[in-house]
């Protein structure tokens, strides 16, 4: 008999290892009134003046070991936690799991993607309402489905953020992967016709985790590159402004961690 690719095997039972045992010789703990976290991808920024700004207001409590080596874990003032994050859906489920050990009750991921719909501006902001699960790590977290949705509330409050500091929103579909390399004419076709507009490789995980624990993910992302030339890859480099654009994103993260403390949505 043959069996089950393991990618589709689930199982639901309680694990051996849990994110607790990671900080039983020393505890972390954070105040009572912090419920989010907002996990970056702009650490590319972290010798530059602006994010050090950022991190001189912050403290660093812990550091989540994932596959791509030490993810570093802040508390920014008494408003929230930041997260410096590395890449890959691996990580992102095991900082989801160590966030919702300290009680947080709201992710939210900020960062880059490849455009895949050449109709939304370059510089758009897109706001994900779900996620392809085209990686590994989501599978261990919920049943096999093509989408992982992105929670309604915590998007909404996202987008409507977003559009009051005047930046240019669409909500979309992601496809996560785990292949940077294997992002194929075959795949991008594919994934465009299951509505993916941008692609990345975080965002199935972090959703999946958060449904699994209970917590409230969203993610906006702008994009870092396009894949829309199935001829041609193309980095958005000086050309298309990136300094401006990098100098744009600190900003609104800035903006993001003085805002999510008024997050206040229903149970």
């Amino acid at each position: 008999m043959t069996e089950l690719p393991p990618i589709i095997e689930f199982f639901d039972d309680e694990p051996i290892i849990t994110p607790a045992m990671m900080h039983e010789e020393k505890p972390v703990s954070i105040p009572a009134g912090i419920k989010t976290a907002v996990c970056t991808f702009l650490c590319e920024n972290i010798d530059q003046t602006a994010l050090v700004s950022i991190l001189a207001d912050c403290k660093l409590l812990f550091y989540v070991y994932g596959r791509s080596g030490k993810t570093p874990v802040y508390q920014y003032k008494e408003t929230c936690l930041v997260v410096l994050m590395t890449v890959g859906s691996p990580v992102a489920v095991a900082v989801v799991e160590e966030l919702k050990v300290l009680g947080i009750e709201n992710v939210i991921a900020y960062g880059t993607a490849g455009q895949l719909d050449e109709k939304i501006p370059q510089d758009a902001c897109v706001v994900i309402d779900k996620a392809i699960r085209d990686e590994g790590a989501s599978y261990h977290y919920l049943a096999p489905s093509l989408y992982v949705e992105t929670d309604t509330q915590l998007t909404a409050w996202l987008e409507k953020f977003l559009q009051s500091g005047g930046m240019m929103t669409v909500r979309g579909i992601t496809w996560t992967t785990d292949g940077f390399f294997r992002e194929t004419k075959a795949r991008c076709a594919k994934r465009r016709q299951q509505g993916a507009v941008v692609v990345e490789m975080e965002c199935a995980g972090f959703a999946a985790a958060a449904k699994r624990l209970g917590i409230r993910f969203g993610e906006f992302v702008f994009f870092s590159d396009t894949l829309t030339d199935v001829h041609q890859w193309h980095m958005f480099g000086a050309e298309n402004g990136a300094t401006v654009r990098r100098s744009l994103k600190v900003s609104l993260l800035q903006a993001l961690l003085a805002s999510v403390a008024k997050i206040k949505l229903p149970k």
